[in-house]
């Protein structure tokens, strides 16, 4: 989307482009002048009808040759790289397991959980979700930067995006992030996807977190953690402007994170996932069962890090 959208910015009348041809959709980056950037859709059903975005349009057509059209088309433009971020979600959200039938409800499946999440107060940014939050950036910090540098660790990050896995490297290897207590023997699963990965090797990481004072010893906050990122991030302008709009599209911010939710690493241990990881995934699962939470308790861990070395940024905070 990011070379179709400076392409199609530059057009002083309205393009098209396929997003991908190995897609399994027919996707395209769409523009209309001025600045109306959007994404079609060519499918043989007709898309279900739902409620109009606030700052994007849909619109449904029937083409002389009987198929179907969805277009979604930003109509803000302030919103552009919110938007871009949306696209691609949709387009990786889509590349598997979805039937070109079902297509158009896939796209505004996932229209539909962005609405809910940016117009979701800040206030409903939960101590759950700070947690979280937190596990996956020092899992950014400390674990995927240091391997990969800015621009690739950056696209890494998908826990954002709401994408099964929250970080899927460049190898292809996946790692999931769950951040616990300093003495858990279990985690929280969310969703039958979460622990699956297909051929891709994937790795859960389990980041345990002691809460504690902010201006306490080796105190890590969200706000202190993420400051510390910008500036490592500075090197590459790009990766430092994606970094910030993927943090504004997890929910939190820091005028509303007081005072602010504070711990202090204790462990951080991965487990591979493999045939002998207790899990639930679709293909185990009963026909009729179409997805679940639940919670699993951990085995022993095979990988361990280090992290004694590993400076708090607490004197960044701001």
């Amino acid at each position: 989307m990011r070379t179709s959208g400076n392409r199609f910015s530059q057009a002083s009348t309205a393009a098209q482009q396929r997003v991908d041809a190995s897609h399994p959709l027919d996707l395209y980056a769409d523009f209309r002048p001025p600045d109306r950037p959007g994404l079609f859709l060519l499918t043989s059903m007709r898309p279900p009808e739902r409620s109009q975005a606030k700052s994007i349009s849909i619109s449904v057509g029937r083409r002389s040759d009987g198929r179907w059209s969805l277009r979604l088309t930003l109509e803000v433009p302030a919103l552009r790289p919110v938007f871009t971020e949306l696209c691609r979600d949709i387009i990786e959200a889509t590349r598997e397991g979805v039937p070109e039938e079902n297509g158009a409800t896939a796209v505004l499946d996932r229209l539909d959980r962005w609405r809910r999440l940016l117009e979701r107060g800040a206030a409903d940014f939960s101590t759950e979700e700070a947690r979280g939050l937190l596990g996956e950036l020092v899992a950014f910090r400390w674990i995927v930067l240091p391997e990969h540098g800015p621009d690739q660790a950056v696209a890494a990050w998908t826990g954002p995006l709401r994408q099964p896995h929250d970080f899927l490297l460049p190898s292809g290897s996946r790692l999931e992030v769950k951040a616990i207590g300093p003495t858990a023997d279990s985690a929280r699963i969310n969703g039958l996807g979460q622990l699956e990965s297909g051929c891709d090797p994937l790795t859960l990481i389990a980041v345990r977190l002691e809460r504690t004072a902010a201006d306490a010893n080796g105190a890590l906050t969200i706000g202190g953690l993420s400051c510390l990122l910008r500036i490592e991030l500075a090197a590459s302008p790009s990766a430092q402007d994606r970094f910030d709009r993927l943090l504004r599209l997890t929910g939190w911010k820091p005028d509303k994170d007081v005072p602010p939710f504070a711990a202090r690493i204790v462990a951080v241990e991965g487990h591979s996932i493999d045939a002998d990881f207790p899990r639930l995934t679709k293909s185990t699962v009963p026909d009729g069962i179409v997805d679940a939470t639940y919670t699993v308790r951990l085995p022993a861990p095979d990988l361990y890090w280090n992290t004694e070395t590993w400076t708090s940024p607490n004197s960044m905070e701001t």
